[in-house]
């Protein structure tokens, strides 16, 4: 059993023996099965601006790259979609948090030039340090992203930290020297955290606020023991189940239990969208095609304005998705200010499913499919 199975595993256990967390299982629950990481950014890619960002917060994903053994954590969209599409190797996480679009503290991304390993760090005289100290080393500030941020000193900012109150999550610092590249691990989820600890010797690492192991803080709702509740409760796979990230809510908990595979092969896009709108009533044909050709079918409305409970539908390339077939997704909620949340499928993900957020600018540039 390799150690990505093994931390399903060992995770599951403890979710048995430990009822508290059943029903606290964040989306990190998934993101922690790729636990030994490393990182290895080394293509340039085409870059657009950051497209996940609302009004009031950003969303941060994270990808996993199965051979170098990374977590990246990005917000951009040529690393989200482009990166899956441009090797096998990485695949989708999900949404790891949320964090506000601007706030006193920058979380720094920093690379390695001889390793390809990232570091994203709160602490800007560390990172001045690591540029200066350890250039001798490979590190320097992060500019394969030009349309990130930067600070006076041009450093590279990858997102900004939430404030260190009771409302938000802190982000616990991990790391594991034995991991080589990847010794470098982020994430929110408490239960995550301590199976990293226990059962892979894993340690914590730093110290933000004052709190040793926490890196910086995510926007979010804290519990007791520091996790978040879960709307997604049920096991209908042995795939991980994300949690519905910071700030939205759906109408009615994802069950994949009925899903049929009967004309839309099971994980892709297309089943998913398709079962996804079958279990809320909502009906497409089974014959629909690929996911570009959703927008095409002329047996239903197709507008441009956000619908709720609608399929969107991506042209082919759009948004980094496939250049040749395109891409459908459903909408679980829309915002006042027209930003959209999608639940969505492929291969290209570790989990069953993950969730995406699109801000109203993105959001107008999609073609929406009404279910009958």
């Amino acid at each position: 059993m390799d150690l990505r199975s093994r931390f399903i595993t060992a995770f599951k256990e403890q979710k048995l023996n430990n009822t508290v967390h059943i029903k606290k299982i964040t989306h990190q629950v998934l993101l922690a099965s790729s636990i030994v990481g490393a990182v290895g950014l080394a293509t340039q890619l085409s870059v657009k601006a950051d497209a996940t960002t609302s009004n009031t917060y950003t969303t941060v994903y994270r990808l996993y790259n199965t051979q170098t053994k990374e977590h990246l954590y990005t917000t951009n969209w040529a690393e989200i979609n482009g990166l899956p599409k441009a090797s096998s190797a990485w695949v989708k996480e999900g949404i790891a948090f949320q964090e506000p679009t601007k706030s006193n503290t920058p979380v720094y991304r920093l690379v390695n030039t001889k390793t390809n390993e990232h570091y994203f760090t709160a602490d800007n005289a560390l990172a001045n340090k690591m540029i200066t100290e350890g250039a001798k080393d490979g590190w320097q500030n992060d500019t394969s992203l030009p349309a990130y941020q930067h600070d006076t000193n041009s450093k590279t900012i990858a997102f900004y930290s939430a404030d260190a109150t009771v409302e938000n999550l802190p982000v616990l610092s991990l790391q594991n020297s034995k991991a080589g590249i990847g010794q470098h691990f982020y994430t929110t989820s408490t239960s995550e955290a301590e199976v990293a600890k226990t059962q892979f010797d894993w340690k914590k690492t730093g110290s933000f606020d004052q709190k040793e192991g926490v890196a910086w803080y995510a926007l979010g709702q804290a519990t007791s023991d520091g996790s978040t509740t879960s709307v997604n409760q049920e096991a209908a796979s042995n795939f991980p189940i994300p949690d519905v990230p910071y700030g939205w809510s759906i109408s009615s908990p994802i069950d994949t239990t009925n899903y049929s595979s009967a004309t839309y092969d099971y994980r892709q896009c297309t089943w998913f969208a398709w079962n996804r709108a079958r279990q809320l009533g909502i009906t497409y044909s089974p014959y629909m095609g690929n996911g570009q050709d959703w927008q095409n079918d002329a047996g239903y409305t197709v507008t441009t304005t956000p619908v709720v409970h609608s399929v969107v539908s991506f042209k082919a390339g759009q948004f980094g998705f496939s250049a040749q077939y395109g891409h459908v997704a459903f909408v679980e909620a829309v915002n006042p200010d027209g930003s959209i949340l999608v639940s969505e499928s492929g291969l290209g993900y570790s989990s069953l499913y993950v969730y995406q957020v699109f801000t109203a600018q993105e959001a107008a540039q999609l073609h929406y499919v009404i279910g009958q």
